[in-house]
């Protein structure tokens, strides 16, 4: 069973009593001054907050909760449903994490997580993501991972769950991924994600803010989003709509003073209205494949197609009818657009839209103006 010190000891029992209420939990500890005797100062009735008085259940909860035999009790709980608590003085807390401005105060896990994880990297996007949006967010998971980038994630369903599977793809990655969830660790939502779920705690780790057993909310997303930006050194938006959940974490990213990446997408998708505006307006760098992302944390980029390992994954038979045409055709050599619309008798309008939709895939480049290659 794992073993606290009185120190952490004193954050669970904080954690406890006033829930994830970190402003008044950090009030309480900055007003105090003496953390050591945080519970004994309880049990006293002396503990203040600032100026202001604990609210009368806040301080019933303090008092009811300040024993040893509680602190004991809880303990053994999460032992027994096989939850860690990682406290804010915890060696294993995430060193990124501690900077931002309300971090959590206790974070439950079930998994492994480490303060120095290696770089650390959210991928993010819609719940109702379309194929393209999927395929990215597990294309560039995949090609971060074997980079050595942890990922992290919310595992909601969409951009986020593709970006799970893809990390985990990576084997000869060691701590592949991370969830974040809106829910206690010991409760899965979506349901249907289990599988995932088990993955992901196998070889990364599901944590959470939110004690076991509770219960996803619409406050709790967005609460959670904070961890995720926060754990993070950048954030990659695969996909978004322009009223998408996934922007408030890129609020938070901004705040936190982390990097904002995101995927273009075709204007006439509205699941990347909101992915397109980020970057038309400055909020985020554009990417067009893992390259982009690399230099900006000094990676040497030795290979002059970056795009080309994504490209030699790819199923070649699984290509619609179009892009399989455009591609046998790329494969006797480059081409420059007008030879394409000749050769493989495509409408002008819709074969532009076919090439930068396999240019922005990663399965062609363009080598100049309007000539393309695999």
């Amino acid at each position: 069973m794992t073993t606290y010190n009185e120190r952490e000891r004193t954050w669970l029992w904080l954690n406890q009593a006033l829930g994830t209420n970190v402003r008044l939990i950090f009030d309480i500890v900055d007003a105090d001054g003496d953390f050591d005797t945080l519970r004994q100062r309880a049990l006293s009735g002396e503990l203040i907050v600032g100026k202001h008085r604990l609210k009368p259940e806040q301080h019933k909860n303090l008092l009811l909760m300040a024993n040893d035999s509680f602190i004991d009790g809880y303990i053994e709980k999460l032992h027994k449903i096989g939850v860690t608590a990682v406290t804010f003085d915890s060696a294993d807390y995430p060193n990124l994490l501690r900077h931002i401005y309300d971090p959590p105060t206790v974070l439950y896990v079930v998994g492994k997580l480490h303060s120095d994880m290696t770089l650390p990297f959210a991928i993010i996007g819609s719940r109702k993501a379309s194929q393209y949006g999927a395929e990215m967010s597990e294309r560039f998971a995949y090609e971060l991972a074997g980079r050595g980038f942890c990922i992290v994630s919310g595992m909601a369903m969409g951009c986020d769950s593709a970006a799970a599977r893809g990390a985990l793809r990576s084997v000869d990655n060691d701590n592949p991924t991370i969830a974040v969830l809106g829910s206690g660790v010991d409760v899965i939502y979506p349901p249907s994600g289990r599988r995932l779920y088990e993955q992901i705690a196998a070889r990364g780790a599901v944590i959470s803010e939110l004690p076991p057993g509770s219960e996803p909310s619409r406050f709790s997303f967005p609460q959670r989003n904070r961890i995720i930006s926060g754990i993070s050194m950048g954030v990659l938006v695969a996909e978004a709509g322009l009223k998408s959940g996934t922007l408030i974490t890129i609020d938070f990213a901004h705040d936190q003073g982390r990097d904002v990446f995101a995927i273009p997408g075709r204007l006439t998708d509205v699941t990347s209205m909101g992915t397109n505006r980020l970057i038309q307006s400055g909020a985020a760098k554009a990417v067009f494949d893992i390259s982009d992302i690399l230099f900006e944390y000094g990676f040497r980029i030795e290979d002059d197609n970056p795009g080309a390992s994504m490209a030699s994954e790819i199923d070649v038979n699984s290509l619609p009818k179009q892009h399989r045409r455009i591609y046998d055709l790329l494969l006797t050599g480059e081409q420059s657009i007008d030879e394409i619309y000749v050769k493989a008798g495509i409408p002008i309008s819709d074969l532009n839209m076919y090439l930068t939709e396999m240019e922005l895939s990663g399965i062609i480049k363009q080598l100049s103006h309007k000539v393309y290659s695999v």
